[in-house]
């Protein structure tokens, strides 16, 4: 090809690449800011400690948006961040030695999520029980927070679904019963911000988060 005529080929071209880029910077920035709207009234934890480091747990009890329908709670939280999001739930707020949930979110490089049983020690050591796990593809996000909802029922029940949605895409059994008493965010090896304690459209239906 003539050098001229390359020349001229590549100038425009140049263009079109800047009016894409522009407009997936554009679209970018409009999803960062819609996805963040949905934080408001939410409590914002920064998690430091990653898997087998020490959690904060929070009492439930102490949280201004639980949900209740008579026969499960439910809580609303949002994950800021690209994998792994752990969330913990336990009968006491050092849940050493005794038998929790964890549930991890985007796990396994943001391909799948799982719910399992785990006995912690105090110097944390941890063996994990399976209980159900789903392919969830692309569920977390770097780019903005991802609005979840937590259902813990009377009979065992769990259900985890996207906030908006009505159909969990992650649901096990849990033979022990385990109470959300008290609950804690933890992290793989990935940055994450989580919001929690969110607003509740109506706290008595589940539902009405749709």
């Amino acid at each position: 090809m003539h050098p001229k005529l390359h020349t001229g080929l590549k100038m425009k071209s140049l263009p079109v690449v800047v009016i894409a880029a522009i407009l997936a910077v554009s679209i970018v920035d409009a999803f960062i800011e819609n996805s963040f709207e949905q934080i408001m009234g939410c409590k914002q934890y920064n998690s430091g400690a990653k898997y087998h480091g020490a959690v904060k747990y929070f009492s439930t009890a102490s949280m201004r948006h639980v949900g209740s329908t008579g026969r499960s709670k439910f809580f609303k939280f949002a994950i800021f961040g690209p994998s792994d999001g752990l969330v913990r739930y336990g009968k006491t707020v050092y849940p050493y030695d005794s038998d929790g949930i964890e549930i991890v979110l985007g796990g396994w490089k943001n391909t799948k999520s799982a719910g399992r049983r785990q006995r912690r020690t105090a110097t944390h050591q941890n063996v994990n029980t399976l209980l159900a796990e789903a392919p969830t593809p692309y569920l977390m996000s770097q780019y903005g927070p991802i609005m979840f909802v937590l259902e813990v029922f009377d009979d065992g029940q769990v259900k985890v679904r996207r906030y908006g949605q009505s159909t969990p895409f992650l649901s096990f059994n849990d033979t022990n019963r385990t109470p959300v008493d008290y609950m804690a965010f933890a992290k793989g090896d990935q940055d994450l911000i989580f919001f929690y304690d969110c607003p509740l459209g109506n706290p008595n239906r589940v539902d009405a988060l749709k």
